[in-house]
């Protein structure tokens, strides 16, 4: 299972933040055996769009990530999930972070899959051992802590996975940076 999370341009110019949740949701599905995840800092390494699709298509994600944290980037991520679709339709699209909070436009506008809603850790961890059986995004809900789009066409949302404990909430490996 080849897994890359993305980091989104926040602003004109790069954030200088640390990815901490990004970082975080990494380190989480390492600990639990996946080592095939990778992350791309797009909001600090700044590369030309047409970078970015190479660099996604060049890995084969199984998965792609999208950490978007502030709905600025909207636009980006919707550019990003519909041309990710197109150059590799099999690609399982997650968007987690706080544009989750705008989650039926993502699921109805962009090429995104799935949102995790709250904490993404364990989410996003079930729905990397749900997608080494199906990528069919409304296989995913019984999965707490998503919203999609179920085979009806509505919206659904799964409701909040339990939260982390405390000590692992900035568990990071500053290494994945």
């Amino acid at each position: 299972m080849r897994i890359l999370i993305i980091t989104v341009p926040l602003r004109d110019a790069p954030a200088g933040d640390i990815p901490y949740g990004a970082l975080t949701v990494i380190n989480y599905v390492k600990k639990q055996g996946y080592k095939d995840i990778e992350l791309y800092h797009i909001d600090d390494l700044r590369p030309s769009y047409s970078e970015v699709l190479d660099h996604i298509k060049r890995f084969k994600p199984d998965i792609l990530g999208i950490s978007a944290i502030v709905s600025t980037s909207y636009a980006y991520v919707k550019s990003v999930s519909l041309d990710i679709k197109k150059i590799l339709p099999d690609a399982l699209v997650v968007v987690g972070g706080n544009m989750g909070a705008s989650a039926e436009v993502l699921l109805r506008k962009t090429g995104t899959d799935l949102v995790v809603i709250g904490e993404g850790e364990k989410a996003f961890l079930n729905i990397v051992r749900k997608a080494e059986q199906t990528k069919r995004p409304d296989d995913f809900v019984d999965i707490k802590g998503l919203a999609l789009i179920d085979g009806e066409g509505q919206l659904q949302n799964t409701g909040y996975e339990t939260a982390l404990p405390i000590e692992d909430i900035w568990d990071v490996d500053f290494e994945d940076l």
